[in-house]
């Protein structure tokens, strides 16, 4: 692709009258809104998509099962060899009591 150098365009620009650049600008100007509108309609589905995929739960392994620890929804813990997983934040439930919090993911083998 060729792009003028600034030379050129000055060039250019120096040979056109002040009413074909009205004109111009003037068409520029009409363009912008349905430019805009047409790249907001496009981007605005895309927008919508990106902030559902940002909002669903992340699969996070956190290490050994904490009382004390908040665990956001997504988590992984491992407690008494098993892998446990949450779609709820809590804490201070253990994996395996306290209701549907904890979901068994691995169960934990035998030697």
């Amino acid at each position: 692709m060729n792009v003028p150098t600034p030379e050129e365009r000055c060039a250019v620009e120096a040979r056109v009258s002040p009413q074909r650049r009205a004109e111009i600008e003037g068409l520029v100007k009409s363009l912008a809104p349905v430019i805009g509108d047409f790249v907001l309609a496009a981007i605005t589905p895309l927008r919508e998509r990106i902030t559902e995929l940002e909002s669903r739960p992340t699969l996070r392994y956190l290490g050994i099962w904490d009382a004390s620890r908040t665990y956001p929804p997504g988590s992984f813990v491992t407690h008494a060899g098993s892998i446990w997983h949450t779609d709820a934040q809590n804490s201070g439930i253990r994996p395996g009591e306290g209701g549907n919090f904890w979901r068994l993911a691995v169960k934990r083998g035998t030697k």
